[in-house]
């Protein structure tokens, strides 16, 4: 982002439980030359100090009275509402080009209410979580953000030469991430594009190709939180088009398989916003698992390809129908142009000729659901190759380029 006399780190924290450690960080940071702007989100006790935002500003915000929040006893309601209104005033002031990082520390509930500030602002505003809680699985507190989870060991309950150790190193890591921030500003268009490790070639062979088109490739690995970032940076405005070669999530999310979670966001912001996309299927041969003992039942007998500890398990026709129906359902919302690349040799290195879940009759009956499926106005073309030749990368990059240059 570009640097500016205004500019300030956001503290995000509850004053009346952390009070005293915002001020440590307060401090630390404004001693290393950077103003602050602390936001207060503090729901029970009395602040310990003002902040430059207050918790009444806070739930103003958010259009309610702060009074009549903390009165009505609801502590759910109370973080939400803290929330919403953090979420704005933090929104506000980047607005305002006055943030160049936020910083945020608490317990369970402010780590909660932090990220949650975090995940709503753009990709490249640094944004540092100190947690009590850090160590513990924290992709519902990422999500698919760039946050930095600081864990700090102690518990928050107070100063003592061990938080404040931390509270240190938290301010100069923000400090310094907030000096090393710039604007994006791309030299050339951005394209993404889907891998995944059991078919990584189409991705490694685009790039090269994508370069001598003038463009600059930003790979998502699509293992769940890799398509959803990918959605979300969709959203943000930074990509001309994408190359959606692996869509292997859809099938694991069927059964809750190592790549799940994609929820409804998958596929909806690039059509939805008109990016120009070309689609393959791959990675759909298979559904991933952690390991084999969490295969369900269900899918006993199928045939198994270890890739490591994970185990894939070939997808049979059923699931491709239900696959090829939400894939049909979310692409016929499409502003922009499409279409569907299909390689009808295979869609990964383990769906290939000798390979152990090579099964072209699924693969075809995948193809033929959805084409029966799709709008007339959604090309697909079918190449007689398997996803991992160079020369279907060529035709997918050279159908991409057409599509944003408008001749397609």
């Amino acid at each position: 982002m570009t640097k500016g006399a205004n500019e300030m780190i956001g503290i995000i924290g509850t004053l009346d439980t952390k009070g005293d450690e915002v001020a440590y960080l307060s401090q630390a940071i404004k001693a290393r030359g950077i103003a602050t702007v602390v936001i207060d989100c503090g729901i029970l006790g009395e602040p310990l100090f003002a902040a430059d935002i207050s918790r009444e500003e806070v739930a103003q915000a958010a259009g309610e009275d702060f009074t009549q929040v903390r009165d009505r006893g609801d502590r759910s309601h109370a973080i939400q509402i803290m929330t919403e209104g953090a979420i704005k005033k933090v929104a506000e002031l980047l607005s305002q080009r006055k943030l160049s990082a936020v910083l945020a520390v608490g317990g369970g509930t402010g780590t909660a209410i932090g990220t949650a500030v975090m995940r709503s602002l753009p990709f490249g505003i640094p944004k540092v979580m100190v947690s009590t809680v850090a160590s513990r699985d924290v992709r519902g507190y990422v999500g698919t953000s760039d946050i930095i989870m600081y864990h700090s060991v102690v518990d928050l309950a107070g100063l003592n030469v061990l938080v404040r150790a931390i509270l240190d190193q938290a301010a100069g890591a923000a400090v310094g991430m907030a000096e090393a921030a710039s604007e994006i500003k791309p030299a050339r268009p951005l394209v993404a594009v889907t891998s995944f490790g059991i078919c990584p070639l189409a991705a490694e062979q685009a790039r090269p190709l994508l370069e001598a088109k003038g463009y600059e490739m930003v790979t998502f690995h699509a293992n769940g939180v890799g398509g959803r970032a990918l959605e979300e940076l969709v959203g943000q405005g930074l990509f001309c088009g994408v190359l959606d070669f692996v869509t292997h999530e859809f099938a694991d999310q069927l059964y809750g398989g190592y790549c799940a979670g994609i929820g409804s966001e998958r596929l909806a912001t690039a059509v939805g916003r008109g990016v120009p996309l070309v689609l393959a299927p791959g990675g759909l041969d298979c559904i991933v698992f952690d390991s084999a003992e969490d295969v369900p039942e269900i899918l006993e007998g199928r045939q198994l390809y270890h890739h490591d500890v994970r185990v894939a398990v070939r997808t049979s026709r059923e699931e491709l129908e239900v696959i090829a129906k939400t894939i049909s359902e979310r692409l016929a919302k499409a502003k922009g142009p499409v279409g569907i690349l299909i390689p009808l040799k295979g869609w990964s290195e383990v769906d290939k000729e000798g390979a152990a879940l090579f099964d072209p009759v699924a693969d075809s009956f995948f193809v033929e659901t959805l084409e029966g499926l799709l709008p007339a106005a959604i090309p697909i073309k079918k190449v007689n190759l398997h996803i991992s030749e160079p020369e279907f990368a060529r035709q997918a990059t050279d159908w991409l380029e057409g599509m944003i240059q408008g001749s397609l």
